[in-house]
């Protein structure tokens, strides 16, 4: 027997640039097999006044737990609002839609290894909220129930990729390219492997909204990056980062590369630096080369930590959009074929809300949605907080 479903995915990265809301139909079959398909997306852009409230829940400071509480509630009303606004692109109604999977958006991860007293997650975006205010089922905080039983509780799209990879030759590997880079890799027999590369965006968002005065979050197209020089020095000196040599299963956040990595290793490069030519030029360069250090750092985690090189490389994400970025890991794995998630039928902008779509309806029907090859856990689970409208 075979049954179909419509859901709708949410997902906000560590990157913190908007909503991004997937309408799939799904194909269930008794024996377990399940096929996605994408039907609408969009992106939704936060407010400006929510992203700032976000960043500065990133840092400790007085008053944190009552912004925290406010904002889980904010987010929630502007998830619920994307995912009205996604049906509403698919040309149906809510009541079409079986369940909502919201990521939410992380605020905190510490990321111990598996088994370990120091894990833990935390998403906001009230799941009660979105499920009251678009009146349907709504699941969130996947990575809890993982962590639980022994995970790191992430990465979780794995689940989603090795269900995609059945039409690809192996062995292959999906690149994501977020705040954060990722990798799952899957042989043709036996398990995958699936960590966090190291940073992806996100050091070169920080290094453009700083030379903007935040007028621009992010190097669009790649072109500032590209006006830049590589500084070989640094790229070094970042490569040798001991989150790239620890072996997986690992995660990542803003803990490794985000304030601290920025106030260690390139805020004393530009504070002797007057405002002119000379500092934009500086900005152009330190972009560049976090540009070549999410490439990098991916391409020596394939070398050193991967059983075998892919003979595919599907990448999505932000990153992909960046010529910059994909041509630095095109140069640094001759040996495969790079290509974008767009190229080959999945998508470069919605893949990751697509995957949380999925497992919010997996969640609904009580089947697993995690992979423990991924996250180090003891066994799979049905994961997720179901609110029921």
């Amino acid at each position: 027997m075979t049954d179909r479903y419509y859901s709708v995915g949410l997902m906000s990265g560590t990157s913190v640039d908007g909503i991004d809301a997937a309408v799939s139909e799904h194909v269930v079959d008794g024996d377990g097999g399940v096929g996605s398909r994408l039907v609408a997306a969009i992106g939704v852009p936060l407010a400006d006044s929510a992203r700032a409230a976000v960043f500065s829940l990133f840092e400790d400071g007085a008053g944190s737990l009552d912004a925290l509480a406010l904002l889980d509630m904010e987010l929630g009303e502007a998830f619920a609002g994307a995912a009205l606004a996604a049906i509403r692109e698919a040309g149906m109604k809510p009541p079409d839609v079986a369940v909502i999977g919201s990521h939410g958006q992380t605020i905190r991860h510490v990321a111990g290894s598996p088994g370990s007293p120091r894990r833990a997650s935390l998403q906001i975006g009230s799941g009660a909220m979105i499920a009251a205010r678009t009146g349907i089922a709504t699941v969130c905080d996947f990575r809890s129930g993982d962590i639980a039983v022994g995970g790191t509780g992430a990465p979780l799209v794995p689940f989603f990729d090795r269900i995609a990879s059945a039409r690809f030759d192996k062995p292959i590997a999906f690149q994501n390219y977020g705040g954060i880079g990722n990798v799952c890799w899957i042989p043709e027999n036996g398990p995958l492997v699936a960590f966090d590369t190291g940073p992806a965006n996100m050091i070169a968002d920080r290094l453009v909204s700083g030379m903007t005065d935040g007028r621009l979050g992010y190097d669009r197209d790649g072109l500032i990056g590209s006006r830049g020089s590589l500084r070989r020095d640094l790229l070094a000196r970042w490569l040798d980062h001991p989150f790239l040599a620890k072996a997986p299963p690992k995660s990542s956040g803003r803990e490794e590369f985000g304030s601290a990595f920025y106030e260690s290793s390139l805020r004393p490069l530009l504070g002797g630096v007057p405002e002119g030519q000379n500092r934009e030029a500086l900005y152009a360069d330190l972009i560049r080369t976090a540009e070549t250090f999410a490439a990098a750092s991916a391409a020596r985690a394939y070398r050193e930590l991967l059983p075998a090189l892919p003979r595919l490389v599907v990448v999505s994400g932000g990153g992909a959009r960046n010529p910059v970025i994909m041509a630095e890991l095109r140069a640094a794995l001759p040996e495969c074929e790079v290509r974008d998630a767009d190229e080959v039928g999945l998508s470069v902008d919605y893949k990751e809300a697509m995957a949380f779509g999925l497992f919010g309806l997996l969640r609904l029907l009580g089947r697993p949605n995690t992979e423990p090859e991924a996250t180090g856990a003891a066994r799979a689970i049905s994961a997720g907080a179901l609110y029921l409208p």
